[in-house]
């Protein structure tokens, strides 16, 4: 019996969007997120300042966008997430294609993470973002500099989106369809391009494009996904469990039978993402018995 022969292998053939309107998620972290980072584009447009001729000068940049300065000011860090949120109030395109984006990958990247993870992803991705652009306004030498926008974090969505849906069908340009593993190869190929230029050519350059942001985000999802990633430890919520645990140890314990089926579910669909990114041959013995074991305990109940 083939690996895809067995209950825990089958896949569909939707696409990675018909999937996600079939899950059951109850809410969309996806939206939450483009909904927040509109929200916050609108009012930075209606309270930004006018200067003539045609300047627009932003309350919000001062304090929440990414700065050069902000790499050795360690009370301002909250900027290295913060600049995702902020775009320009004079370029509507620059914040719409931002959140088209991540509307269109974040979805089916969102479903299979799930929201939580999903969200650490997001706002990692921006994190390390955040600090490649101030780290390369030093590198460029120039005297100061401001990152803002979505876009590396969009770019990781997307590189995880092409991970983890290789040949779906993406239309380049709103025009050409292209598989999404093409658009991953392009977006690094032009932003590495990119980047090695910001870095040797003249400072100020490059007309603003965040080339090194966006290739931090590209280089996060990869990693993220070839080297089979968690981000739970982020979680806060994991912190307190662990301290109440070594703080309660009497504690009635509570007799909860689903719990062993809950934690095999977990260890199963952990697996079945290495199988995803490596392949079967990865698996040790131990995962193989705990798929098989899973496959029969499925079987038997289809039967009952």
């Amino acid at each position: 019996m083939g690996l895809y022969d067995r209950d825990y292998g089958r896949h569909d053939e939707m696409s990675p969007w018909d999937r996600h309107l079939r899950s059951q998620q109850p809410k969309s972290m996806t939206i939450i997120l483009v909904v927040i980072t509109v929200g916050i584009f609108f009012v930075d447009m209606l309270t930004a300042k006018r200067l003539p001729p045609a300047i627009i000068e932003s309350y919000l940049w001062e304090w929440f966008a990414c700065w050069k300065e902000t790499l050795i000011r360690p009370w301002l860090w909250f900027q290295f997430i913060t600049y995702g949120f902020l775009h320009s109030p004079e370029n509507w395109m620059h914040v719409g294609f931002n959140m088209f984006g991540l509307f269109i990958f974040g979805r089916p990247v969102e479903e299979r993470l799930g929201q939580q993870e999903f969200l650490r992803f997001y706002l990692v991705s921006l994190f390390i973002g955040g600090v490649v652009g101030s780290l390369t306004y030093w590198l460029m030498g120039v005297p100061t500099g401001v990152v803002i926008g979505a876009s590396g974090a969009v770019i990781a969505v997307t590189i995880m989106f092409a991970c983890f849906y290789p040949h779906a069908k993406i239309l380049l340009m709103l025009v050409f369809p292209v598989k999404a593993w093409v658009v991953a190869v392009l977006f690094v190929g032009m932003n590495l391009i990119g980047s090695l230029s910001m870095l040797s050519g003249p400072a100020g350059g490059n007309g603003g494009t965040a080339f090194t942001v966006h290739l931090a985000g590209a280089v996060f999802a990869l990693a993220y996904f070839f080297r089979g990633w968690n981000l739970a430890w982020l979680n806060p919520s994991g912190y307190q469990h662990q301290f109440g645990r070594s703080v309660r140890r009497t504690r009635l314990r509570v007799h909860d039978p689903d719990a062993k089926l809950r934690k095999e579910k977990d260890e199963v669909d952990a697996i079945l993402a290495k199988i995803h990114a490596s392949g079967e041959s990865s698996l040790t013995r131990a995962e193989r018995r705990t798929l098989e074991r899973h496959s029969r305990r499925q079987r038997e109940r289809r039967d009952r």
